[in-house]
Parts: structure tokens; sequence; C-alpha cells
């Protein structure tokens, strides 16, 4: 991997943040609008800024969930000045689900708005600079999402971090150079952090089978499916074992083992079988604990649908060739 940029990327800088966060929340806020029309933050109760509008992504049903983004930064804030807790800046108070895409990314920029001016060891800071890098890539901006990343990276490796949080760094670099389409480069980290895990933790730790995750993605993103497989069918049962079958580690890992079977060029018609059973399964799962528009259940309808396909095209005999003309004995 070439040597990072030391200096500070304009994105991070102290004055970029205000504006940043303001165009994330109004994105959040746009995205949110058709669920969230007359609805009122479940923190202010319509106390706060009502031009700012309101966002849900998350787990929560019916009227519940509604919130200003700033009603959330401000609890969160809170939170860790209180407890000493930074779950309230990426996880929902009421159904305890991470939010995801855009109101991720808004917290996000929420997030280091307020810690951007804490000297770089303070432990706000450098969650905030995670959590961004996070948000962005959760958003589907991977090239700021790299940016800010190889800089956190280049921030580690400055105040001597411990192997850990370098392992994670790294992790979160590979996964946005997967995305953005440098796919050797990030399969080759992944390989090196998932090694790395497993000699630190253990196979069973729940950083190891979450590298074990990205480890089998990459390896699928560059149709090496039959080395995904492998990893995967060794990892799962612990996955399952450790983490239980709704985690949504477990349902990640279970949906790239179902891709790798339907995927790969060699399927059997009993792959194919398995790939539609396993994903019908995860489907209903994932509906009932994320919810419909998670972007989890998105991706395992996607897939059912494609594997559905592909099972029906082999099951499906070839039309029989059509009937000749005319009797072959009449041209002798």
């Amino acid at each position: 991997m070439a040597d990072l940029v030391t200096a500070e990327p304009l994105l991070l800088r102290p004055d970029q943040a205000p504006q940043r966060y303001l165009e994330a929340v109004q994105t959040a806020v746009a995205a949110c609008a058709a669920d969230t029309a007359g609805q009122t933050c479940y923190i202010c109760h319509g106390e706060g800024d009502e031009d700012e509008g309101l966002v849900r992504m998350c787990a929560c049903r019916g009227a519940a969930g509604f919130v200003h983004i700033s009603c959330l930064a401000l609890q969160a804030e809170v939170s860790v000045e209180r407890v000493q807790t930074f779950e309230r800046w990426y996880s929902c108070g009421l159904c305890k689900q991470q939010y995801h895409g855009v109101v991720y990314c808004a917290l996000a920029w929420a997030c280091w708005k307020t810690y951007v001016g804490l000297p770089e060891e303070d432990n706000r800071r450098r969650f905030a600079i995670f959590l961004l890098g996070s948000g962005l890539h959760d958003a589907e901006l991977y090239t700021d999402a790299l940016t800010v990343k190889e800089a956190q990276l280049s921030e580690e490796r400055r105040l001597g971090a411990d192997e850990d949080d370098i392992l994670v760094s790294l992790s979160n670099l590979a996964c946005s150079c997967q995305k953005g389409g440098r796919l050797e480069e990030a399969l080759r980290i992944h390989q090196d952090v998932y090694s790395g895990s497993l000699n630190l933790h253990g196979e069973e730790h729940r950083a190891t089978l979450g590298q074990a995750n990205y480890y089998a993605s990459s390896l699928s993103e560059l149709q090496r499916h039959a080395e995904a497989k492998a990893l995967l069918r060794k990892t799962i049962p612990v996955a399952r074992r450790v983490l239980g079958e709704s985690h949504h580690l477990t349902l990640r890992m279970r949906f790239f083992y179902a891709d790798a079977l339907y995927l790969d060029d060699d399927a059997t018609l009993d792959d194919l079988r398995e790939a539609v059973t396993t994903l019908e399964d995860m489907e209903r799962t994932a509906r009932r604990v994320f919810g419909g528009s998670h972007p989890l259940t998105e991706d395992l309808e996607a897939a059912l649908r494609n594997a559905r396909a592909a099972l029906g095209a082999r099951e499906t005999p070839p039309p029989a060739p059509p009937a000749p003309l005319y009797d072959e004995d009449e041209l002798d």
C-alpha cells in the first residue's frame, strides 16, 4: 500500500466540520422525508428546531424512533460525559439498532464537529475520526471514507496505538479500498488482518469473526468462490455458537456463503438449492430482526431473487428441437 499522507486533509479541517454537518443533515432528512411527515421527535417532543426535519433509520416501528439529528447528537454528547459510553453516537436509544446510511453519516459528522478541536490523543477525538470514516463508508461516499481512514491510520501509528487498534484501522481502510475498486489491495489487507486477529484473539473472538467476514467478502468480490466457501464453512459454525443465529454478523457470513454457492461457475444443482434455502431462511430472520428497509434485508432479497433465477434456469430443461417440416424418408 502507498505511504499514507500525514498532512491534514481538507475534509478533516475543523473549519469544514459545521458546513459538512449541515449538508449531511439535509441529505439524511431528505432521504427520510416520506416516512417522517407529520411525526414528532421522540427526544425533544417538538420543542427543538422545527426547521431541521426528522430522520429514522433504525428498527423502530410505528410512531417510535423519529428524531432530529441535533437531538441525537446532544443526547450522545451527554451520554459520553455522564457514563463514558459512545453507543448513542451510532445506535438508537429505543430499539438499540445501529443507524445506517445517510443518517449514520450525519451523526458521524455531528460527532466529528463536536470533538474535532480536541488533541489527537483524546479518546473522544479518536472515536470521532473512526466514526466519521465508518459513516462516510456507510453512505457510500467511498473516496471521502478512504481519505478519513488513511488519516486515522496515520494518527494511530503516530500515537503508538496497540496492535488491536491498528488491526481495526487497517480493516476499515480495506473495506473502503474494496468498495472503491482497489480489490487486490483490499484482499491483501483483509488477509493480513484476519491472520493477525486470529493470532491475537483466537477463532471465537468477535473481532476475529468480523475479520473472517471481511476476508470472505473480499475473496468473493474477486470471484475466488472456492476459497470463500472454505473459509466460511470453518467460521460460520463458530459465529452461530458464539453470536447466535440472528446476529447481523452471523447473517452476513451466511449471506456471503450463499453468494459463493450460487455465483460459482462450478456450482452444482445441490449448491444452488442450498443457496436458495439459506437465503430464504436468512431473509425471514433479517426482516423480523432489522425490518424490511434495512440494507442487510434488502441485500438478502436481491440475492434471493438472483439465486432463484439461477436455480430456475438450471432446473428448467432446454426446449426440445423443432420437429422437421417433412419426413426425412421422403428425401431418399
